[in-house]
């Protein structure tokens, strides 16, 4: 049990990544309005025991990225399909825009990226083109990673079995 308990924490320390990317999304022309994934992103079932950084960049300037719950999503849609997003922008709303503050993440630095601590949960990637100019295009590539490693409560389950583990092989 104790050489489980330190190859637990000893991979636990080093890790896992997962990188991947998603070409040719396409990209939002009503300006500054934030328009979501129809999937969710993948959760973290085991957020007690693993921790999940993910980290996401793109290869526009003019595009900015947003990770939201399913509530947020639902408002937005629901702004969206009644086509008032351009009634939202007349009024000076930010409701689901450029400058929401109502998402988990946003980031309008697609070299630096987003940085997003995965929970458990139903959460949704939203883009919309930053206020100003229509898309400079009408792509866009994102690249994302995916960091995986032991929580506190890995650390702590590991060093009581160690010890547990410690304990028994005096008795023997």
């Amino acid at each position: 049990m104790a050489v489980f308990a330190v190859l637990v924490m000893v991979l636990g320390t080093v890790g896992y990544t997962v990188e991947g990317e998603v070409e040719n999304i396409p990209t939002p022309n009503v300006d500054g309005f934030v328009f979501f994934s129809d999937e969710a992103l993948p959760g973290n079932p085991v957020a007690l025991f693993v921790s999940a950084e993910t980290t996401i960049t793109w290869d526009r300037d003019d595009i900015f990225l947003v990770i939201a719950d399913e509530s947020k999503k639902n408002q937005c849609d629901g702004i969206i399909a009644n086509q008032g997003a351009f009634l939202q922008s007349e009024s000076g709303s930010q409701t689901c825009q450029y400058g929401d503050t109502g998402y988990e993440v946003t980031s309008t630095d697609g070299t630096n990226g987003a940085q997003w601590h995965v929970t458990s949960g139903t959460f949704y990637a939203g883009i919309g083109t930053q206020s100003g100019d229509l898309p400079a295009g009408t792509e866009v590539n994102i690249d994302y990673e995916v960091k995986l490693s032991a929580s506190f409560p890995s650390y702590l389950f590991g060093f009581l079995i160690g010890i547990g583990g410690l304990g028994l092989s005096r008795m023997s």
